[in-house]
């Protein structure tokens, strides 16, 4: 919960500014959603709404995403650049099948069951976020004699715990300010600095499976839990910070204990025992336990997104007699 409103606000206006000093306007892709809504009131902030401009891009999205979206720059008034990215993304996905087709490759229309059961399902919604990313990085250099920034808009819990995010799409940005923060402490923040409030307790949705709000955060975690063999259901908690979710519980848990991510001990991790969870200084009951054992497995699932790519480093080849010195 936020403790001090006030100072956080200027915390984060402050380390906006001074990320984006050198820029002559600022970027960031905007969703409809709480997160990037965020952002954006802070940029205008700390810049000025002239010096901001913000991007929404349709990709078989909701049409309630861009009514949110025109809301928010009626409020905080940033420019608004609307990308319809339909036609490239129908004309990408038409000769790519036309190729698989040729080379007698399986393929699976969107929406499909064979899609879910092919793992195009994925696919699909890898292709929309990762969309975004050249028009996000054009947009950025454009508007700021080459340089520019592209404003992350995850929260903690889902960038720095869960790391739900699309390596190459909404996680290829320039920096985050938001990662201290959980989701219902953006929605707290969000509530300070104006956004409207319908944003603020909408449903936390991605988008990407053309199907609205049946793709929802939450439900998509509990269904990934469910997935790994894990009785357990993912939550938020409420917008007002009055209830805590369990996503949240367990990021400060692994802050305070390293329950989740563990120790580094000459490059190997040690993990506190399953069965030592349930006793003291942890005392955590099953479901606790559940969840933090599930949470582990996604930090090793999900472990390549914020490391460097795998390889076969110089060392090595030069060890092996391949290469000389």
């Amino acid at each position: 919960m936020i403790l001090k409103a006030e100072k956080l606000a200027g915390m984060l206006i402050q380390k906006a500014t001074d990320l984006a000093q050198d820029c002559q306007k600022v970027f960031v892709a905007v969703s409809g959603g709480a997160d990037s809504s965020l952002i954006a009131a802070i940029l205008c902030k700390a810049f000025g709404p002239m010096k901001v401009v913000g991007m929404y891009r349709d990709i078989k999205s909701n049409p309630k995403h861009l009514e949110d979206v025109k809301l928010l720059q009626s409020v905080l008034r940033f420019k608004l650049i609307n990308i319809d990215a339909n036609p490239l993304y129908d004309e990408f996905l038409k000769q790519t099948k036309e190729q698989f087709e040729l080379l007698g490759l399986a393929w699976a229309e969107e929406g499909s069951p064979e899609a879910e059961e092919r793992g195009f399902k994925n696919a699909y919604a890898s292709l929309k976020s990762r969309l975004t990313t050249p028009m996000a990085g054009f947009i950025a250099k454009a508007i700021s004699n080459g340089g520019g920034r592209i404003f992350g808009t995850g929260n903690g819990e889902e960038d720095g715990m869960l790391r739900y995010f699309d390596k190459y799409g909404d996680g290829a940005v320039d920096n985050n300010v938001l990662d201290g923060l959980t989701k219902a402490e953006v929605k707290q923040l969000a509530r300070y600095f104006g956004v409207p409030e319908r944003i603020i307790t909408k449903i936390p949705s991605a988008d990407l499976h053309a199907n609205g709000d049946a793709h929802n955060d939450e439900e998509e975690l509990t269904k990934w839990a469910h997935k790994l063999g894990y009785n357990i259901n993912l939550s938020y908690g409420a917008p007002d910070g009055s209830e805590e979710g369990n996503i949240a519980w367990a990021w400060k848990q692994d802050i305070k204990f390293n329950v989740i991510k563990g120790v580094n001990f000459d490059n190997q991790k040690f993990y506190v025992p399953a069965e030592q969870l349930k006793t003291a200084p942890y005392n955590y009951t099953k479901k606790q336990t559940q969840l933090i054992l599930f949470l582990r497995q996604v930090e090793k699932i999900t472990r390549h997104k914020v490391e460097q790519p795998c390889g076969l480093k110089r060392e090595i080849l030069i060890k092996a007699g391949v290469v000389n010195e």
